[in-house]
């Protein structure tokens, strides 16, 4: 463990939106209250700052005006707030507009922790993704969020990005990253079955794919982390190489990864049996990351222990 290196998403994306800003003086910011997750760019932008005080809702409202008038607002909150809350602003002001605001859901997954349901984000890619218009990310680790970050700006349109919590977390152990919208990304070949997945699932499926080598099963890993539009053409091509596809997400298994991957599946006829990893219709509850992704057999070891159940059915 010791020579894996580790770094908080949300502090990557305030490296990245920092840089966009230097670069961009159409960049803007707009907060609910907090404005910690912009890292400094209040401190070096200040008139390109706005905080709202504690109202989602309004937050939306000042951000779709400043897309009007030709700038680039960005907006962060906890994802549950920001998806839920002020659902029906990002869907009048934004979505049906097609407006270029970048909406930055925090703290998704389990990484909120001990404040419970409330603030635990595992519904609200499903809530953005029944919206038009609006692209949905979940980025793997800190480099793909930083790249992520600085490629939502070359894209005209909106965009929901998640990020987790102030907490480090493993960078995955590749030579570069670079990221594109729309576009799969294959981490480990294999031929046995295959792990598709998203956001901090990607290390676990990672690892989960050691502990299956173990016992003599090679697993394929893909990192989707654009959940909408998925990267229809490659994942055709790879599932079409597979009997089992296994999807693996820190999300409700409805209105996710897995149900895009599902209706993949089925409108493209394709012959393979699929089993959709995430919070199985339920609400999160309060523990740690390491604890929550143990209960919820979204760890390493749950993912290995269903990949070989399901390839033995």
């Amino acid at each position: 463990m010791s020579d894996i290196q580790t770094k908080s998403t949300r502090v990557a994306f305030a490296e990245a939106i920092l840089e966009v800003g230097r670069t961009n003086p159409k960049v803007v910011t707009v907060s609910a209250d907090s404005q910690s997750r912009y890292g400094n760019f209040d401190k070096e932008f200040p008139e390109r700052s706005f905080n709202v005080g504690i109202a989602e809702q309004t937050m939306v409202g000042v951000a779709s005006g400043f897309a009007l008038s030709g700038y680039i607002p960005v907006i962060t909150s906890y994802a549950n707030f920001l998806a839920f809350r002020a659902i029906e602003q990002i869907r009048v002001d934004i979505a049906t507009e097609k407006l270029n605001v970048k909406m930055i859901g925090s703290d998704t997954g389990f990484s909120s922790q001990w404040l419970g349901f409330t603030h635990l984000a595992l519904e609200d890619m499903a809530a953005i993704s029944a919206l038009p218009n609006i692209v949905v990310i979940d980025p793997a680790d800190a480099v793909e969020t930083y790249e992520a970050t600085k490629a939502i700006f070359d894209y005209e349109g909106p965009v929901y990005m998640r990020i987790r919590g102030r907490h480090a977390e493993p960078i995955l152990p590749r030579e570069s990253c670079k990221f594109e919208i729309g576009k799969a990304e294959v981490l480990k070949p294999g031929k046995d079955v295959l792990l598709i997945a998203c956001g901090s699932s990607v290390y676990d499926s990672l690892e989960a794919a050691k502990l299956l080598e173990g016992k003599g099963i090679d697993a394929m890993v893909v990192n989707m982390a654009t959940v909408r539009p998925i990267d229809e053409d490659t994942l055709s091509d790879l599932i079409s190489s597979f009997r089992k596809v296994i999807t693996v997400e820190c999300h409700n298994i409805r209105g996710g990864l897995g149900s895009a991957v599902a209706e993949l599946v089925a409108e493209k006829g394709l012959n393979a049996q699929l089993l959709r990893m995430g919070v199985k219709d339920r609400f999160g509850m309060p523990g740690t990351e390491a604890m929550l992704k143990k209960a919820f057999e979204l760890d390493s070891q749950g993912i290995a222990l269903n990949a070989e159940s399901f390839l033995n059915k």
